[in-house]
């Protein structure tokens, strides 16, 4: 397992669509699919090998930022502890969202993976269409950015809002764009089929997409992922798979809580 294994916390974001904005200010976007409070637990397997969990909450009280109240988004990955006998994962993404606008305003990442600690902050000047990168060493530096745009966690939870799984058909391409590592970062996803799986022996219907990642390096060095996400209201991943250089890494859902609509996804035994 190496550095790249809990990007499949970020790689969830594979909806953020482009869409037009609003000119002259932030637009207004109307959420009807998640809610505060709703989380989501995967657990991860790296081969044969159950690696760990990875998770994603919505914490139930809102913050202000920039004087925006916002949703406090976090991620975290982390191995279980049989794997930290082999090499230790701490990881911690935290995003906070415009509620009005689901824009990003602040993003925060700290990895503690095996001997390897990093701690970052990216601060959203949407105004200016530019990101405030701080690296660990505090370093300041400026970067352009589209209007708009997202961090990996936000555009989940932004691309869950506004896509429609009703009018996407087999063969339909998404073009996909959000701000990592100091850069614009162009991402494509296609959909494949709908199709019913069985995770952790329950069945579920889903839309089943592969995501190609065009930067060599970022989640799986260019390799491709797919991805199976809820047929329903809630439209939360179930799976996520990719073949790695090195074996093979997957992430099934494991436990969820507080999911606004009812888990329709989910077929009865």
């Amino acid at each position: 397992m190496n550095r790249n294994l809990f990007y499949f916390l970020t790689c969830l974001g594979i909806f953020c669509m482009s869409m037009s904005p609003e000119p002259g200010g932030l637009r207004t976007i109307e959420n009807n699919t998640f809610q505060r409070g709703e989380f989501i637990k995967y657990k991860v397997h790296y081969g044969i090998i159950n690696a760990g969990f990875c998770s994603m909450e919505v914490k139930p009280e809102p913050v202000y930022v920039n004087g925006r109240k916002c949703h406090h988004l976090v991620g975290k990955g982390y191995s279980n502890s049989t794997f930290d006998l082999f090499y230790k994962v701490r990881d911690v993404y935290e995003s906070y969202m415009d509620e009005e606008a689901l824009v990003s305003w602040r993003f925060m990442r700290t990895i503690q993976e095996g001997k390897f600690f990093s701690y970052t902050e990216t601060h959203f000047e949407q105004d200016k269409r530019r990101a405030k990168y701080i690296d660990r060493k505090k370093q300041v530096k400026f970067y352009p950015t589209p209007e708009n745009i997202h961090d990996v966690v936000s555009a989940l939870y932004y691309a869950r809002t506004v896509y429609d799984a009703d009018a996407l058909k087999p063969g339909d391409r998404i073009s996909l764009r959000n701000f990592i590592d100091r850069k614009t970062v162009d991402l494509e996803a296609e959909l494949l089929a709908r199709e019913v799986i069985k995770v952790q022996g329950q069945k579920y219907k889903c839309l089943k997409l592969r995501l190609t990642v065009a930067e060599s390096g970022l989640i799986t060095d260019g390799a491709s992922i797919t991805l199976w996400v809820s047929n329903d209201k809630n439209k939360i991943p179930i799976r996520m798979q990719s073949e790695l250089a090195i074996g093979s890494l997957k992430a099934d859902l494991f436990e969820y809580r507080n999911l606004r609509h009812p888990f329709e996804a989910k077929i009865d035994r």
